[in-house]
């Protein structure tokens, strides 16, 4: 996709008005579905006009089990006129395979990504709100976590629908809240996405860039260590597969962060704190970690569903050394990448009928704690048309998922987010104060570690 070139900056008084979308009336009636030509086209990238079966990861998103969704909070320094963004969007995302295509079945009752008009208007949404809701610190937050338990798509339209407030919150002076079906793609296709859509705050004709974190135990070896790590490699991942058999069928966490019986949806907080990228580094070199390679070069990343998992075990042991806990985590955390589990627990889903992966991943998320996910995010500011983006926050609702926790690296500083239920986190602002808190005692470690020098 080319980046937008559009003037989002405010020119008139934000206009209110009332979408089939908001949350009172529901959806208006589907639309019969308008099949676009499928001519090629040269921002289209490695993706096809045609129409596309659904993968298996796309059409377990889609499944009624999960029905998960992608929210994106982008924050911008100017307010947002919501007539360049209409045309912004038209002339960008509207033309983005994904964004402009509908999930139908054909004949053998298979899903499809059938290619279809976008209508804007349908996708825009520009909520009427109240002056005294507007001063609510914590507005963003809250409607934000509204969404949900909002309606599902209309299924005749794109599933993807972006929320305009202009709403000030520091030095943010708008944010606009996108709320993306997982079908679509993941976290990792939407920044790619985003990275092509905009540019660098300080040059707009420079596209972002994404620094890549080489692991420190990435070494040229011999044979004899080349062979010795392929073994360990197997029997670790032979470990891994026992312990995904284990969970389904008996082992589960004993603690009050898990629910006994816990409903499909419940209501949802969100909560986000920021932290120094450079503090993270830090305890990282301190206890010769890494930093995950979670996103390749975004002009070499394929679009599309590729997600994998890892049980990881986090370690209920207190230690009088901070650090101890990150040297535990590096530990298992190679020990992870050594083996196959994330790639085998990716190709289950091509292997087995969609329902039935539904099935047995929903009994994963209900027995195990939390789920976490990060993703690497631009190094440098950057801009959408000509205005200034502040902060990303991303996050992700899935079913039988009580705590969801994302991290993403912008522009030397990190998002820590939290989606949790009410009902087993009351207060997720005071679980991402406490992580703040803990990478601070962990820095004040390291400190005390480091010798001085006098030189």
């Amino acid at each position: 996709m080319k980046r937008g070139k559009g003037n989002l900056g405010a020119q008139d008084q934000l206009v209110s008005k009332k979408n089939a979308h908001d949350h009172g009336d529901g959806f208006e009636q589907p639309r019969k579905i308008v099949v676009k030509e499928t001519d090629d086209a040269s921002d289209m990238g490695n993706i096809s006009k045609h129409e596309e079966p659904l993968s298996p990861m796309a059409c377990l998103n889609a499944d009624a089990l999960f029905d998960s969704y992608i929210l994106i909070i982008v924050g911008f320094k100017n307010e947002i006129d919501v007539k360049s963004l209409k045309i912004l969007l038209q002339n960008n995302l509207a033309k983005h395979q994904r964004f402009s295509s509908v999930a139908v079945k054909d004949t053998h009752n298979n899903l499809k990504w059938c290619p279809t008009e976008v209508v804007i208007e349908d996708h825009v949404i520009v909520p009427c709100l109240s002056l005294s809701t507007v001063e609510d610190p914590n507005f963003i937050n809250e409607y934000t976590s509204s969404l949900v338990t909002a309606p599902s798509f209309n299924p005749s339209r794109p599933l993807w629908e972006v929320h305009v407030l202009n709403v000030c919150s520091g030095d943010t002076k708008a944010s606009l809240v996108f709320r993306i079906h997982h079908s679509l793609g993941d976290c990792t296709s939407m920044i790619s996405l985003a990275i092509n859509s905009t540019s660098q705050a300080a040059d707009a004709n420079v596209s972002p860039t994404i620094r890549q974190h080489k692991s420190s135990d990435q070494k040229s070896t011999g044979f004899l260590q080349f062979f010795y790590n392929m073994v360990l490699g197997l029997w670790l991942t032979f470990l891994s597969m026992l312990q995904y058999g284990a969970t389904l069928v008996w082992k589960q966490d004993r603690n009050l962060l898990t629910e006994e019986n816990r409903a499909k949806i419940s209501k949802k907080r969100l909560a986000h704190v920021t932290l120094s990228i450079e503090d993270i580094c830090l305890v990282k070199n301190a206890v010769n970690g890494d930093l995950d390679k979670n996103m390749e070069n975004p002009s070499k990343v394929m679009w599309g569903n590729k997600v994998g998992f890892w049980i990881f075990p986090f370690p209920a042991i207190h230690y009088e050394d901070p650090l101890q806990y990150c040297r535990d985590i590096t530990m298992i955390s190679r020990r992870k990448k050594l083996s196959s589990e994330a790639y085998l627990s990716n190709a289950l889903d091509k292997l087995m009928p969609t329902k039935l992966v539904a099935y047995l991943v929903s009994i994963l998320f209900a027995r195990t704690t939390l789920v976490l996910s990060n993703v690497l995010g631009p190094v440098e500011e950057i801009q959408l048309g000509d205005n200034p983006i502040t902060h990303i926050i991303p996050t992700t609702q899935i079913n039988y998922v009580s705590i969801m926790i994302h991290f993403m690296s912008y522009a030397g500083k990190g998002k820590l987010v939290a989606l949790v239920s009410e009902d087993v986190i009351p207060n997720p602002q005071q679980l991402c104060e406490d992580c703040a808190d803990a990478l601070q005692v962990m820095k004040e470690a390291e400190a005390k570690t480091t010798p001085l020098n006098l030189s």
